[in-house]
């Protein structure tokens, strides 16, 4: 096998794409449902040609296209143990195993979740109906609404932006704080504020949160914790930045020969737009790396 690309989010959908296109021998893994945190958006705002657009829907015109080209997206298959020294790069999921001279990993990011952390009642029922995780998603449905920001405290700069009375609830994250303060808050019009939300409340939509028993009036609140979920690659030598995200070059390559990494697993920012791109860039460099043709060069190496 040419590949195996390891994330069945948009970076890894447009990888495939291109692999196809490519010719290229390959297999596309993913540990839960195809087209990850995109699925959890309510309405894309800024994401061009689809605008307005759910993240489901967006996927599944991703899938279309795929199953149009033939490719297909195992899963469930998480991966358990990996091998990316070797030239025979290999990779085991709970049910099989898998050999190839290249690796894209894809494998994104993921919300800690209010329900994990804090035990928060109410997450479930009101996703999509006043509480989102992507600010940079669902922000503009919220002009001149009140929010809330759990998180990070950058998001609620963002939303400030955008909605009207805006809260961030803290404290603020340690990698934050030496740019960040509360009085820094307090002086862009963000209240500050600490304590356990217990609860949301509302009759269709988001109303008011509940804070150490204090009702709070709101329309939004947004959850922007999230973790990398990259330990499986550090453990194998795969270099990370000081939040665990891939270190890559312009072309998608990490330190290790034949590896890969593309999407919101490389960092910020966390767009559908930038997974594509990188995505797509990670192909590229998976078939320069295995034919030694270069990008510009691809045309000309495609025609019968």
């Amino acid at each position: 096998m040419d590949l195996v690309i390891i994330g069945g989010g948009p970076a890894g959908m447009s990888a495939g794409i291109y692999a196809s296109l490519l010719g290229l021998d390959f297999i596309i893994l993913e540990a839960e449902e195809p087209g990850g945190l995109t699925n959890q958006a309510k309405s894309i705002e800024n994401f061009l040609g689809f605008r307005g657009k759910s993240g489901k829907a967006i996927i599944e015109t991703f899938l279309s296209d795929l199953a149009l080209q033939g490719v297909k997206i195992k899963y469930p298959e998480p991966v358990n143990d990996i091998d990316l020294v070797s030239e025979a790069k290999t990779v085991k999921t709970v049910s099989d195993k898998y050999q190839a001279k290249t690796v894209i990993l894809a494998t994104g990011t993921r919300f800690l979740g209010l329900s994990k952390t804090m035990g928060i009642e109410g997450e479930k029922e009101f996703l999509g109906k006043g509480l989102s995780y992507c600010p940079e998603c669902d922000g503009p449905l919220f002009k001149g609404k009140d929010v809330m920001v759990i998180g990070s405290a950058y998001d609620a700069f963002f939303m400030k932006g955008l909605a009207g009375k805006t809260y961030y609830l803290g404290p603020i994250p340690e990698k934050e704080e030496k740019q960040i303060s509360r009085e820094l808050l307090k002086a862009n019009e963000i209240d500050y504020l600490e304590g356990k939300i217990e609860r949301l409340e509302g009759k269709d939509f988001l109303e008011k949160v509940i804070v150490d028993g204090k009702a709070i009036p709101l329309e939004g609140l947004f959850i922007t914790s999230r973790e990398v979920g990259s330990e499986l690659f550090q453990k194998v030598g795969i270099e990370t930045d000081g939040d665990g995200y891939i270190k890559v070059d312009r072309k998608m390559k990490t330190n290790i020969p034949g590896v890969f990494a593309a999407g919101d697993i490389t960092g910020e920012p966390w767009q559908i737009a930038k997974s594509l791109g990188e995505g797509a860039t990670a192909a590229l460099s998976v078939y320069h790396f295995l034919t030694g043709k270069a990008m510009h060069d691809l045309g000309w190496s495609l025609m019968k």
